[in-house]
């Protein structure tokens, strides 16, 4: 978090381990986000084929799509990590898994614990990748075993878009307090609630003739002598 927020925001609730999801993103259908978890905006999450999972602190950048299919569900695990513009339909990922920048994870594929799919690899639908491997190209393959600098990397990236939900939440919580993502009314609507109004106030200066009558009338029997 940047110290200007933590400076003149400290009255805000920003340490909530409720789940983000930024204003943004899409979610439709059977969709389950568990705590810590941060949805980025532009993303979407389809749950209407069958259940989608998002597992614990797992992150969904800008512009990915998860999607369950009719015969899978989707299973991200604790603190999985969905890169900007991936795809991912009818698949499990296991805890700690990275997919990498426009990659595609198609139906009935399984990711290993703490594997990685590279940008632009394609993992064909039914590839089983076991733990700590690495896998690119298109169909994917597994190139290499995932090292302990390779998790050191990915856990800096993690704890920095942590802190990134935190703010957000902030951000979120201020301009709610204070109306900020009330949609404004369009100029024409206004002129139109303007024109009801006057309406409604020439109506009620304008007298009920019956009622006028009436009143007349029962004068008209107050003042009358024999």
């Amino acid at each position: 978090m940047t110290k200007e927020l933590e400076d003149h925001l400290p009255d805000e609730k920003g340490g909530s381990d409720s789940p983000f999801l930024d204003p943004a993103a899409k979610i439709v259908g059977d969709v389950e986000i568990r705590n810590k978890a941060f949805l980025l905006p532009g993303c979407m999450v389809d749950g209407d084929g069958s259940e989608v999972y998002v597992g614990e602190g797992s992150i969904i950048m800008n512009h990915a799509f998860v999607s369950s299919t009719e015969d899978k569900s989707v299973f991200l695990g604790k603190e999985s990590f969905v890169s900007p513009g991936a795809r991912l339909e009818g698949c499990s990922l296991e805890e700690g898994v990275l997919v990498g920048m426009d990659s595609v994870v198609m139906e009935g594929a399984e990711v290993g614990k703490e594997s990685i799919v590279g940008t632009n690899a394609i993992v064909p639908r039914g590839m089983k990748i076991p733990e700590r491997k690495v896998v690119l190209g298109q169909p994917a393959e597994i190139v290499k075993d995932v090292s302990e600098e390779d998790l050191e990397k990915i856990d800096e990236i993690r704890k920095d878009m942590y802190g990134k939900r935190k703010e957000f939440q902030i951000i979120e919580q201020r301009g709610e307090r204070f109306g900020v993502f009330e949609t404004p009314k369009r100029p024409h609507d206004i002129l139109e609630e303007n024109r009801a109004k006057k309406r409604e106030t020439k109506k009620k200066d304008v007298p009920d003739m019956e009622k006028v009558k009436e009143s007349l009338k029962e004068l008209e029997k107050d003042n009358h002598t024999f």
